[in-house]
């Protein structure tokens, strides 16, 4: 078997920081979830668990999502 060159560690190395990254961000250690929506509706509990840092209700979150969506076809003029 041959030793690792430059170019395999350097991919073993993006590998363990990707993993990492990707663990903080699941654990995000911080972000403050919102308890109620703009709109005024509750943000429940096991939303805010869910998705740390989550600012929206579910319908908010759903209708902007449709919006976003929306832009991004051309209707026919």
């Amino acid at each position: 078997m041959r030793a690792p060159d430059l170019f395999d560690q350097a991919q073993e190395l993006e590998e363990l920081m990707r993993a990492e990254a990707i663990e903080r961000s699941r654990w995000h250690g911080g972000a403050c979830s919102a308890v109620a929506c703009e709109c005024g509706a509750e943000i429940p509990e096991a939303r805010r668990r869910a998705l740390p840092g989550v600012q929206t209700c579910v319908d908010c979150a759903t209708a902007m999502e449709r919006g976003k969506r929306n832009r991004g076809s051309f209707d026919a003029v």
